[in-house]
């Protein structure tokens, strides 16, 4: 076995311990201590791999190294000679806890810090200093990639330049993607939102041919969305993916009074009808083929979380019609005792969450029966249904293994349009044969409430559990 060399998928890692003595003197970004450092070598071929981790080992090495002659410099002198297993345990912890507490103070400092530049990059008419600039990579924390917060940075103080030669004249570019990159930074999009839609400006600018907002007119956005009607795209899509990214950058603009209105306001779209061939809904058929189908021996080649996938978000997506993605994230200790009722917790904390928002959704008797309870586990933050490790930031494994399980639907016949989602809206339909009222299936899916006034008060869980139950239950089960 080769030593900090670690095999997640088929991607290597490179992983260190922390030594015991030095336990509670290295942190992570959020200030919690460190247990361990642990990086993708992105290579699938071990040799390379091997190649690439010396440098980390290089690295950790050294802040080792450092690490404990600062401790033992913050030691007494008469306890400070010999190895690390030498020395008294009090002293050592005593030292480690000094040291802490110093990297907590720092650490407060700069959180201090990042509040006020968040509160600069939230003011549109703000002038960012470079010191400013350079701290915006603790932005990191909420989710925001460093390189979006320099671009927001340098294009707010564009904006600014071309605000002020506007007063005295002139007439600078206001760039389109610098207006973006300050919405994005502002946290009003969730990262992997702001991420799909700069993407989407990007295709915009490429479109007009320029990156000055003052240039576009309503005429050219018109031209653009025809543009992607005529490469295929779907009017819905366009409508849901493509123009909120453009409308809220413009907005940037109209409301620092850069533009004197935004030509993205109430843009529509126009193009075909989409056909319709079927229903989103999985079928009665199609239901009890991917059932049957995940009750089936899986190959030994599947890694055990992928086998458990196979086995087990069919069913949880049957019976709860959250999104595939959500099931796909949870870990073991989202497998939860809440009172009287087993539960699986629906939250932002273990992946995306599409309202950001943590939800409990009872368990059906169904689900208890087959053992799905045998997920469970108090505190443990291991994910049950991929790699722990796996993925990427723009590709998590939860959203790797939905694509796998996607694939492996359609290797059985299911010709839904969306396999995954097609659980979501069979539970609507199931819902009303059921008898299950419209706004309790909202609050069980996490859908935003109809009414703002739906929006008040709270389902206890005894309601859900018992309009869950209502469901027929599937008779492809054990």
């Amino acid at each position: 076995m080769c030593e900090h060399l670690e095999q997640v998928g088929s991607t290597y890692y490179f992983r260190r311990i922390v030594p015991r003595d030095l336990v509670g003197y290295f942190t992570t970004q959020t200030g919690k201590p460190r247990s361990e450092w642990k990086y993708s070598l992105r290579t699938k071929d071990r040799d390379e791999a091997k190649r690439r981790k010396r440098r980390y080992e290089d690295e950790t090495d050294g802040l080792i190294d450092e690490a404990r002659r600062v401790v033992a410099e913050t030691m007494p002198s008469d306890k400070a000679d010999g190895p690390p297993e030498s020395r008294g345990s009090d002293e050592r912890a005593e030292a480690l806890a000094a040291v802490a507490a110093e990297k907590r103070a720092r650490y407060e400092a700069r959180r201090q810090y990042r509040v006020e530049v968040e509160k600069r990059l939230l003011m549109s008419t703000a002038e960012m200093t470079p010191q400013e600039a350079a701290w915006v990579d603790v932005m990191r924390e909420r989710g925001v990639p460093t390189e979006t917060l320099q671009e927001a940075a340098e294009g707010q103080q564009q904006a600014n330049r071309a605000l002020e030669a506007d007063t005295r004249g002139g007439n600078l570019p206001l760039s389109i993607m610098g207006l973006f990159d300050r919405y994005a930074a502002s946290g009003a999009p969730n990262a992997n939102t702001a991420r799909r839609w700069r993407g989407k400006v990007s295709m915009l600018i490429e479109h007009l041919g320029h990156d000055d907002a003052r240039r576009v007119t309503r005429a050219d956005l018109n031209g653009w969305t025809a543009a992607l009607i005529e490469k295929g795209l779907a009017k819905k899509t366009i409508v849901d993916g493509y123009l909120p990214a453009v409308r809220s950058a413009f907005a940037v603009a109209y409301e620092d009074g850069a533009i004197p209105s935004n030509p993205a306001a109430s843009l529509k779209v126009r193009g075909p009808k989409p056909v319709k061939l079927r229903e989103r809904d999985l079928t009665d058929e199609e239901a009890t083929t991917i059932l049957r189908a995940s009750l089936e021996p899986q190959s030994e080649r599947l890694s055990s979380q992928h086998a458990l996938a196979r086995r087990w978000v069919p069913w949880l997506c049957a019976y709860t019609g959250a999104r595939v993605g959500e099931i796909t994230q949870l870990r073991a200790k989202d497998i939860v005792r809440t009172g009287d009722f087993w539960c699986i917790h629906i939250t932002p904390e273990a992946g995306s969450v599409k309202t950001d928002e943590a939800r409990l959704v009872p368990l059906h008797s169904h689900l208890v029966e087959q053992g799905v309870l045998g997920l469970a586990k108090a505190g443990d933050e291991t994910p049950l249904f991929y790699s722990e490790g796996a993925g990427s930031e723009v590709n998590p494994g939860s959203k790797l293994r939905a694509s796998d399980l996607a694939r492996w639907v359609r290797s059985h016949g299911v010709t839904a349009p969306q396999p995954n989602h097609g659980w979501r809206h069979r539970f609507k339909t199931q819902a009303r044969v059921a008898g299950i009222p419209e706004y309790l299936a909202d609050k069980i899916q996490g859908h935003a409430a109809a009414t703002q006034g739906r929006s008040y008060g709270s389902n206890p869980l005894e309601l859900m559990r018992d309009a869950i139950e209502k469901l027929s239950r599937y008779s492809a089960g054990p």
